[in-house]
């Protein structure tokens, strides 16, 4: 089962994905293009490891992926950084007028009810 999904109108002309049933799983195909430098490059890096260019790229695309992710996704703080945030949890919250109106005012007319 081959299904063409097209990302967009602006990329309809150059690129689409195909969606292939591999094995019971879906699958999907990623075309890169690159100098003929640097696919040699890889092929020689995929060589040494023993892997095919295949499983090598996907392995490497993987990991940098998730390293990224995970430096945007992390919060690194200082200590004092991290003292002032938790002390700042552990404060009573100050009440807002407008809230504590409402509340008020909620129970006023719900009190009879």
């Amino acid at each position: 089962m081959t299904m063409k999904i097209v990302k967009s109108a602006k990329t309809r002309k150059r690129k689409s994905v195909r969606l292939t049933k591999v094995s019971g799983k879906s699958s999907v195909r990623l075309d890169v293009r690159l100098d003929a430098g640097t696919k040699t490059l890889i092929e020689r890096a995929a060589a040494i490891t023993g892997q095919t260019l295949t499983d090598y790229a996907i392995s490497n695309l993987t990991l940098s992926a998730m390293e990224t992710i995970e430096r945007h996704e992390r919060l690194v703080m200082t200590d004092r950084d991290r003292d002032r945030f938790l002390a700042a949890l552990d404060r009573r919250p100050k009440p807002l007028p407008a809230l504590a109106k409402a509340a008020r005012t909620h129970a006023r007319r719900t009190k009879g009810a």
